[in-house]
């Protein structure tokens, strides 16, 4: 008598038809090459207009530059900057004044409003610091958007 041969599990299961049906289904339609590659541009135009739409939502042109420090005292300086913003935007600006080792002595924050201009502003702000120590410099540190209904 001939050697009987048997199966292995495996092998037995994938000759189940709704598994093969399941698993590899011969009888599976692909994409034409037309449709696919209509498919795969679509796609990426919708990636770049999404990520175009994300980075200049969140653009916000505000830009603050020093134009001239002054240290009146050990107690006092004196910061001038000049911030240019849209006119939709409030503003919050930080200003610092700094010691002989970078460490700020005096701070002073400011809220630049708008009110009834449009288009962009270039606005020149002269702020007094009060500071613990002698300073030997002083600036803006950052501006930034804030809420309309902020109070400061």
């Amino acid at each position: 008598m001939p050697p009987r041969h048997i199966e292995s599990g495996a092998r037995q299961a994938m000759s189940d038809p709704s598994l093969t049906a399941r698993y590899n289904n011969p009888k599976k339609r692909n994409l034409s090459k037309r449709a696919r590659n209509w498919l795969i541009g679509a796609a990426l135009s919708i990636g770049v207009v999404g990520a175009a739409y994300v980075g200049f939502n969140n653009y916000s042109a505000i830009t603050a530059q020093d134009v001239n420090f002054e240290v009146v005292s050990p107690t006092l300086a004196k910061s001038s900057i000049v911030v240019e913003y849209n006119s939709k935007d409030r503003v919050q600006c930080d200003i610092r004044a700094m010691n002989e080792s970078k460490a700020v002595v005096g701070y002073k924050t400011v809220l630049l409003d708008p009110g009834e201009q449009s288009g962009v502003i270039k606005q020149q702000i002269d702020v007094d610091l009060h500071t613990d120590n002698l300073a030997v410099t002083s600036g803006v540190e950052s501006c930034y958007k804030v809420p309309q209904n902020f109070k400061g």
